[in-house]
Parts: C-alpha cells; structure tokens; sequence
C-alpha cells in the first residue's frame, strides 16, 4: 500500500555525480547521499528554521495535537485523511475532495475520505509512519519528509536510509481519524451500525454479509443452476458513495455517467457454485465473474425480487481496494433489482 511514492527521485540541485577537473576529464565521485542531505538541511534552514528532525529524519513543521487516544504500534490499522506536496507545493495526492477540486484534478467517480495506512514498513512509506508516531486520533500533522524516506524500505538508521533508499521529497499533512488493532472486527461493527439504520436491523445469514428484501419476488423457487435471467444493480460505499450502476439516471445524478458504457439490465448466469455465477455477455459469449459477496447475493435472488445486501470487504476487495472508486478494506452495499430480458 504505498500511497505516497513516487517513481521519481529529487536530488539536490548540487548533486552531480561527476566533475570535470582542471581540463583533464579526471572524474571525482560524490556521495549522492550527502549531498541530499546538504540540500534537504539547507532547504529547511531557509524554510523552517530550528525545525529539528525526528530520529530518522522527519522534519514535523506544524502539530496540532487531538483530543483521541494515541497511536501505539500495536495499532496496526490507521485511518487518515492526507495531502502530499512536493517541496514547492504542487499537490501529488490527496483523499480529501476539496482540495481534488481546487487543483482541478476532481472525479465523481472518486472515492474521497480517510483511507487505511497500515502500521508497517513493508506496507506504508517510513517517512509516513514516522511522522504519525505519537500522534493521537483528531491530531493533524505537517511533515517535511526527505527523499530517502518516502519508501518501504526498513532499516535501522538514518544513515542507513540515506545510503540505501531514494524517494522523491514531499511535504505532507496528514490527519488520524480512528485507529484499529483489528480491521475485521472494525468492519463488522461498522456494517452493524449501517444495517441498524438503513437495513432494519436485519440478521447476518452469513459472517459479514446482510441481505434486505426491498420487493417480494412472484415466486419462492431460485433460480436453477444454468439458467439466466437479468439484473438492475447499483454498487455503493457505506458513505453513499456509488460507485457503479446499470441505472443510467443513477449514474447521471451521481457524476459517473460515461459515455463509452451502455446501461441496460445485465445478464446474470447462474452456477451450483456461487463464486462461478457470471454476469454480463449474452447468448454468444460469456460473462465474468465477480466478487464473492456479490455473487453470493445473486445466487440467492428469486423471479423478479428486489434486494440490497451489504458485506465486509473479506467477500469484496479485501485489503486492496479496486483503483480509485473503492478504497482498501471498504464495505460494500449492491441494491440488486431482477428485470424483464432488455
């Protein structure tokens, strides 16, 4: 999960890595090392002076502290809301949609909010990870955070980081909004408290996953196996966020409408095995298949029935998320509705 990594690596303006002395092209080798060291010790005398770094070389510029408990490293799981920007302020990512908008890089079809950090050099850059220690939920912080450690690297030393790791230098704002040793747990409790209010309490039928009936179906018979029969869907976050619909005034009132997608109710062929139902294609080629939950749901749909079902992302996208709609270990809710064949 490295969300702030760059492929690109900014050394200082002084880091040449050969000179040519007295006209006799005698290379002379420089520690590029020091010399981003110099660079980064420079820039930060002339833009934050007395700033002193943290034991591996974070620079924290601003720190507002929050009211919540603080983040230890047995808290595997931080959600954070987060703006990075290289050193002369150009914006290179960012979860929060305000500032998506004032740079102009904003899409509908975005998932704006906190996102997971997990706690955990192989997963999150150091530089990150060093910046959110102490910190405690409600507190924001702003970090200069050098080149060598905005990467997954795991040493043990500044120095080690230096000679080792490369990066780009960011500047990074970064807020932590709750915390978790167990996202699973998390999960559920969240889905409990969205079913409570938008599902009438209903009863899980199966660990992490809840189903509503919105509208009778005409029968009480599912559907055999092999056979096909189609489907309206719209895909939603638990904050409301959708992000993928057959309904194209759904998709129009929620700023997803793309032109290149037809919206139309999408084939559903059934299998005695749940996770090989397929959707989409037609009477000529077959159609893929999809994530568990959602499979799971369909699988247990009758004629002509309406139904939303909410799962956690363990029968979803899990911890990797799906591009920029679906954010890691994100809860999903389909409304799934059977039609009449297009």
């Amino acid at each position: 999960m490295k969300i702030f990594t760059d492929s690109r690596t900014i050394i200082g303006v002084a880091a040449a890595a050969v000179l040519l002395v007295s006209g006799c092209a005698k290379e002379v080798t420089t520690d590029v090392s020091n010399v981003n060291k110099e660079f980064m010790d420079a820039w930060i005398k002339t833009r934050h002076p007395g700033t002193s770094p943290t034991g591996l070389g974070v620079y924290i510029v601003e720190d507002i502290p929050g009211s919540g408990t603080a983040v230890t490293d047995d808290d595997m799981y931080l959600f954070a809301e987060y703006t990075s920007t290289d050193l002369e302020g150009n914006v290179s990512k960012t979860t929060e949609e305000k500032t998506s908008q004032q740079i102009g890089s904003f899409n509908a079809a975005n998932y704006y909010g906190p996102r997971v950090l997990i706690n955990s050099r192989s997963f999150t850059e150091t530089g990150i990870l060093e910046t959110v220690r102490g910190m405690r939920v409600g507190g924001t912080r702003k970090a200069v955070i050098p080149g060598w450690l905005n990467a997954t690297n795991d040493y043990a030393t500044a120095e080690e980081y230096r000679k080792k790791s490369s990066g780009s230098n960011i500047i990074c704002t970064i807020s932590i909004v709750d915390k978790t040793t167990d996202i699973t747990a998390w999960e559920v409790d969240t889905l409990q408290r969205y079913v409570a209010r938008n599902m009438n309490s209903v009863d899980s039928t199966k660990f992490g996953y809840y189903v509503r009936t919105l509208k009778e179906p005409t029968s009480t018979e599912k559907f055999p196996n092999d056979t096909t029969f189609y489907i309206h869907y719209t895909g939603r976050l638990l904050n409301g966020h959708v992000f993928d619909t057959t309904i194209e005034d759904t998709a129009k009132v929620h700023g997803i409408w793309s032109s290149k997608k037809e919206y139309a109710p999408t084939m559903v062929t059934m299998n005695e095995e749940y996770t090989k139902i397929t959707i989409g294609g037609d009477d000529s080629s077959e159609g893929t298949t999809v994530i568990d939950g959602f499979s799971y749901c369909l699988s247990n749909l009758r004629p002509y029935e309406k139904a939303i079902c909410a799962f956690n992302s363990q029968i979803g996208y899990g911890y990797s998320g799906s591009g920029t709609t679906i954010p890691p270990f994100a809860p999903l809710v389909f409304e799934i509705e059977v039609v009449d064949k297009p």
